[in-house]
């Protein structure tokens, strides 16, 4: 009965290695949902507002591409070095900036105030870079400025080298980086009273009125949430903000999220056990393995001869269908995602 015994318990120990360490299982079981809030996202950091510990993390500290959560680091360096009601004459060059962006023409004039509610509403690329050239003559010149700026806020595993997030060599953060600078801009009063507001509209000095909507949704979900989110393909969708709830703070950082509505899953999910209200999941579709697992599944399934192509690190169509074909093959319950006995038979073949 002894060794019974301990071979159960053995049998349960490496279940628990193996589902810890190889395949993350984002989705917790009912009983594990009151100690634990569980995010889909393959990387994210809950910091606590009033200690500043870790309250829960996902790989908080592996570097992704920030996209455009950057943005909320350029206004506070921008706001260091301008005035809110100082005067910015738009340089040339900006109307090549990509998207998105609200169109600034050389030589038109703007408060600083109006360009950094562009920014963080609007998530204005060429608003961001105006104000980095304001404030530092040059967007190399502003990029020392973001990563000093960085360092004495705590956020000690990322790099700069644009204001607006957009793809560059070298530009990286980490999701407990992200919720230390969201932590740091709501230092800053009028950075609070932007990222609250849903709709707005600015003007140049010359008349031209400019319509801004803010891209963060759950404002109009839950006044409780609010932040930078940010999407590039690399960078996929990603979140910096904060969630208030029953006089209590959570500062979130989110990188990597695969879908815009697994993103407002999460926020809606860190939300509610914020509150203390019960939690009504929404749809969300399969387990979702983080983006290097993935690359490890679709080698496995390519080497098996299931996966063509190169592995992409995203769990689309052409993946489910490999893993159903490969669980088909071996008996196993064709369900499209990867469980420990999936895994048993898969990884052997890496």
């Amino acid at each position: 009965m002894m060794r019974v015994k301990k071979n159960k318990l053995f049998s349960m120990t490496l279940l628990v290695l193996f589902t810890t360490t190889s395949i993350t299982m984002v989705v917790p079981s009912p009983d594990a949902e009151a100690a634990s809030v569980g995010l889909l996202a393959p990387s994210y950091a809950l910091l606590d507002g009033r200690t500043q510990q870790l309250i829960e993390a996902r790989s908080p500290h592996t570097k992704h591409a920030p996209a455009s959560t950057t943005k909320l680091l350029t206004v506070m360096v921008a706001l260091d070095h301008l005035r809110p009601d100082e005067i910015i004459r738009i340089p040339s060059g900006l109307e090549y900036v990509q998207p998105s962006k609200i169109g600034l023409h050389a030589g038109e004039r703007f408060y600083v105030r109006d360009l950094v509610r562009a920014a963080l509403i609007k998530s204005a690329n060429d608003a961001a870079e105006a104000l980095a050239i304001a404030s530092a003559g040059s967007k190399y010149g502003f990029a020392k400025l973001m990563n000093q700026k960085a360092k004495q806020i705590g956020a000690n595993n990322s790099h700069f080298v644009n204001p607006s997030g957009l793809p560059s060599r070298g530009q990286y953060s980490t999701a407990y980086d992200l919720a230390r600078i969201v932590m740091a801009a709501t230092r800053y009063p009028f950075i609070v009273r932007t990222m609250k507001t849903r709709d707005a509209a600015i003007y140049s000095l010359g008349g031209r009125k400019i319509f801004l909507r803010n891209c963060n949704k759950m404002l109009w979900q839950t006044g409780g949430i609010i932040g930078k989110t940010g999407w590039t393909r690399d960078a996929r969708h990603c979140f910096a903000g904060r969630v208030q709830a029953r006089g209590r703070e959570v500062f979130v950082g989110i990188m990597g999220s695969l879908k815009r509505p697994y993103l407002w899953y999460d926020l809606r999910r860190v939300a509610s056990i914020s509150s203390g209200r019960t939690f009504k999941p929404i749809k969300v579709g399969r387990e979702l393995p983080s983006r290097e697992e993935t690359k490890r599944i679709q080698r496995a399934l390519q080497r098996a001869g299931f996966f063509k192509g190169s592995p992409t690190g995203f769990y689309g169509k052409r993946t489910q269908r490999a893993v159903r074909k490969f669980q088909k093959k071996k008996h196993l319950p064709v369900t499209g995602t990867v469980g420990p006995q999936t895994w048993k038979k898969l990884k052997v073949y890496l």
